[in-house]
């Protein structure tokens, strides 16, 4: 029995293998304009079904596919009714290879095609240098080769071992059960379309008839959520919600499966075409996914509210989007990064104001979201400075894993951009937190020389910060250049004006030695804080390369 078995197995093995190196090499070659593709695309549960189920045909992982859609909903850049349609786009792309194999797989000899493909795939992938792309597509073509050796020895191995199987033990089973079979194999394997191999050989063997095996097809999906819900426990709610999503439409489609089987493969029976059993089990996975979609998709958008109020975010950390977004994607985790860094932009620009008497603009692009508390009670200052900190240290730990990961040039530039503009944003709030002290002691003199000094300090600050308000991602890249290069210009020449002042009064004797040294330091301070604000902007905002360009520029 064993001896019938292993070609069983190794074929198995081989067909999974193939699988993994296919999906590696469609990853390489069109992986990242693939992601943006997915990201900017999805926008509707509609318009999420056609993308993900076209890049599930593609990438033949819909595992691959909820990873990326994880990623991106928790980094903000693709709404959950969008990602709800990809995960059922994702179920319908997994059944092309059943069509393939069904129609073709078990009536061709696949061995010689396999070898050719492997022989010249195997070379290639060999000797090849590694990150080129030739080498990707000699390991697409090993992929490809490696999955129909395999499909050919399973063929023959079920073939084989159906010949001395006693399938008495298993006539007893009832449908539920070859469903819970169907959904513990594909959870094993992790994935949909193996175990979806293992079916339509078994039905081609004669170990099980077709309803048994149309039950196990319909556990085959609830297997392959499994990934999704490791990936979401502990995580943030956005992970939550999608792995919800993912695990609960597949149930919901089991389910259906189950209840239609007999009805609609009876029908199915009597479609021209559908004669052969391999033929009626794909048809019947395909249907139940479409009918399943066509019950669900309508709802799409309640679906995200519900989700929406039944999954909260736990709170333990600063940041809204790092957790969620998880570190698989780059790409996605520069975005998260970016609304980070704007986040704490928004932190520094409060706390600034809030130091040198600004009004706060209600229409600013930079609010802080943390600023208000309960019932409109004001967080502590030294509390909002320690929580600036906190998603300084947060950002940090994060950019470090994700660049663990194989990163583009770009991606690189773009983290490296973000990290000097969250640093430059915390020196700017701590060069105000230093004179907070300062500032108080000065009001509190009550001399009109000093007032006069503070009066410009606070004057030309509202001016500084009402420019501030309106730089915005939105605006063109010359515009902003010329903003920001202006904007430091203006800043240094305010400093240089108010020392001139300043030891305009020291000369006639007006204010004393203390209270100037004082004043020199808080428009020392004012003007670094200014300064590094106004750099973190420009990290922010300008392509690194340009950002780098106007830091040369403009001395401080």
């Amino acid at each position: 029995m064993l001896d019938q078995l292993l070609p069983l197995i190794a074929g198995l093995g081989l067909f999974m293998l193939g699988m993994k190196l296919l999906e590696d090499a469609v990853g390489a070659l069109a992986g990242l304009p693939l992601r943006r593709f997915l990201r900017t695309h999805a926008s509707t549960p509609s318009r999420g079904l056609v993308i993900g189920a076209a890049a599930t045909a593609v990438l033949q992982s819909s595992t691959l596919v909820s990873l990326l859609v994880l990623a991106f909903v928790g980094a903000g850049i693709m709404q959950l009714s969008g990602a709800v349609g990809v995960i059922m786009g994702a179920n319908l792309g997994t059944t092309l290879t059943t069509w393939l194999v069904a129609s073709l797989g078990f009536k061709l000899d696949l061995a010689a095609p396999a070898m050719a493909f492997i022989g010249v795939g195997g070379v290639g992938f060999a000797l090849l240098r590694r990150a080129s792309r030739v080498r990707d597509v000699a390991g697409l073509l090993l992929g490809i080769g490696l999955l129909l050796y395999g499909l050919d020895l399973m063929k023959s191995g079920v073939e084989d071992w159906a010949a001395g199987f006693d399938v008495v033990p298993f006539a007893g089973w009832s449908l539920v059960m070859m469903a819970l079979l169907g959904m513990a194999v594909t959870g094993a394997i992790q994935s949909s379309t193996a175990a979806m191999m293992i079916a339509l050989g078994a039905v081609h063997g004669g170990l099980v008839d077709l309803p048994s095996a149309a039950a196990f097809a319909a556990g085959t999906g609830v297997g392959t959520t499994f990934t999704a819900l490791l990936g979401a426990l502990g995580g943030s709610a956005d992970k939550k919600r999608v792995a919800a999503t993912h695990l609960g439409f597949n149930l919901f489609k089991a389910v259906l499966a189950l209840l239609l089987l007999y009805p609609l493969l009876a029908l199915l029976a009597r479609v021209p075409g559908l004669e052969d059993p391999l033929l009626r089990l794909a048809a019947f996975h395909t249907t139940t996914n479409l009918l399943g979609i066509a019950l669900v998709l309508p709802f799409a958008g309640r679906l995200a509210l519900w989700l929406g109020r039944h999954f909260r975010s736990d709170g333990g950390h600063i940041n809204h989007y790092l957790q969620a977004a998880g570190d698989e994607v780059p790409e996605a985790g520069l975005e998260a990064v970016r609304r980070e860094v704007a986040r704490a932009l928004g932190m520094t620009i409060a706390m600034n104001r809030e130091t040198l008497r600004v009004p706060v603009d209600p229409d600013s692009a930079w609010s802080d979201p943390g600023e208000v508390r309960g019932r409109n009670a004001r967080r502590d200052f030294d509390e909002r400075y320690r929580r600036l900190k906190r998603l300084e240290g947060e950002i940090v730990e994060y950019v470090a894993r994700l660049q663990l990961q194989e990163v583009t040039p770009s991606v690189g530039s773009g983290l490296s951009a973000q990290l000097d503009a969250m640093r430059m944003a915390v020196s700017s709030a701590k060069a105000l937190k230093d004179i907070r002290s300062n500032l108080v002691e000065l009001r509190l003199a009550l001399r009109a020389p000093v007032d006069a000094r503070l009066e410009e300090f606070e004057a030309s600050a509202a001016a500084l910060y009402r420019d501030i308000d309106r730089l915005g991602p939105e605006q063109p890249e010359p515009v902003l250049v010329e903003a920001v290069s202006a904007l430091r210009s203006r800043v240094r020449e305010t400093r240089d004006g108010a020392l001139t002042r300043l030891y305009r009064e020291a000369s006639r004797e007006s204010i004393d030695e203390e209270t100037l040294s004082t004043l020199l330091n808080v428009n020392r301070a004012i003007y670094l804080s200014a300064q590094s604000l106004l750099r973190a902007l420009g990290r922010h905002l300008l392509a690194p390369e340009i950002a780098g360009v106007v830091e040369d520029a403009v001395a401080d």
